[in-house]
């Protein structure tokens, strides 16, 4: 497989864009990204010429599961999408969370893959557009959360996305061997609300593992078997600003190794604060984008690109009752 060559793109009421480049170039521009009327849904990004590109369940689904979802009293479904157009294709999957009494609570988490004068089922890797999506009312930048003046929290949660590896001369023979995987983990935050800032990190409770759970429509259902796989990485992600309508970015991800020796790293991550408070009063979960690359002693190379749902610790115990 040819080197992975994405324009990835960060959407929430968000959207962000960079080409062959480390995440921090763009920076996230808070929009709304779906419609939910449960259990219905419409999913839709904006292209960088203005165009709308949207999937709905009634006409593009090729796939419907029963989901898993965090959030206590919530229901959870997810779809798979591939919309085959003249001017190429879309494949995306969407998990949606919701109030089964108030479909207006909802969130949505998911990705996008847009295939440039492609066509099933011939889908490239080596060129395609990747947009990571996270969407709902209760992380809209338009009705901003009533943050705490004091005090600190604590969010855990699931970060996963696309994972892309081109190992070098440590690997012997497999030096120059391209691995793109999907990679999942568990993230950790700690928001500072006097000092209105976030930081936390990914992988260091538990350990980065790859698979293949979301986008098997494409790379297919058996999980590469090589060794280069992302475990034992740590995303750390550096004191974000914390705005007061709730958002937070910042261009600071340093990729570690117990045994690599990461040489460069740099990326950008990001989010936004529930409206919606914990029975503590604090914002009852984290959401956004975490993204970097890297580069290793040996000139191995990689890159880590998804999205993140994390929950507040009050939140959490209620999840559990």
């Amino acid at each position: 497989m040819a080197p992975l060559v994405v324009a990835a793109a960060l959407t929430m009421s968000a959207c962000a864009k960079y080409d062959d480049a480390p995440p921090a170039d763009e920076g996230i521009d808070f929009e709304r990204n779906t419609e939910f009327s449960g259990p219905h849904l419409r999913v839709f990004i904006s292209t960088d010429d203005g165009t709308e590109l949207s999937v709905n369940t009634a006409d593009d689904a090729v796939e419907t599961r029963r989901g898993t979802t965090p959030i206590p009293g919530h229901d959870a479904r997810s779809w798979t999408f591939v919309k085959d157009k003249d001017e190429g294709t879309t494949v995306a999957y969407a998990l949606v969370s919701w109030d089964g009494d108030n479909p207006r609570d909802y969130l949505m988490a998911g990705w996008w893959a847009e295939f440039p004068d492609q066509h099933p089922p011939y889908l490239s890797l080596s060129d395609f557009d990747d947009y990571a999506i996270v969407d709902g009312p209760e992380i809209d930048p338009a009705s901003p959360p009533r943050l705490p003046a004091t005090g600190q929290a604590t969010y855990v949660g699931q970060a996963g996305g696309l994972y892309a590896y081109t190992p070098g001369s440590d690997w012997g023979e497999d030096e120059g061997a391209h691995q793109v995987d999907e990679w999942e983990g568990t993230m950790t935050l700690t928001a500072d609300f006097a000092g209105g800032t976030l930081r936390g990190c990914v992988g260091c409770v538990g350990e980065i593992t790859t698979g293949r759970a979301h986008f098997g429509v494409f790379f297919g259902a058996e999980a590469s078997d090589t060794e280069f796989v992302a475990a034992d990485y740590e995303m750390h992600l550096g004191a974000a600003p914390l705005a007061p309508n709730g958002t937070f970015e910042h261009a600071d991800v340093t990729i570690r190794h117990p045994e690599r020796t990461i040489t460069q790293s740099e990326g950008d991550w990001g989010g936004t604060l529930s409206n919606i408070p914990d029975r503590a009063g604090d914002p009852r979960l984290a959401a956004g984008f975490v993204g970097a690359d890297f580069e290793e002693s040996d000139g191995s190379a990689g890159a880590f690109f998804g999205a993140f749902v994390t929950l507040s610790e009050p939140f959490r115990a209620a999840a559990a009752q």
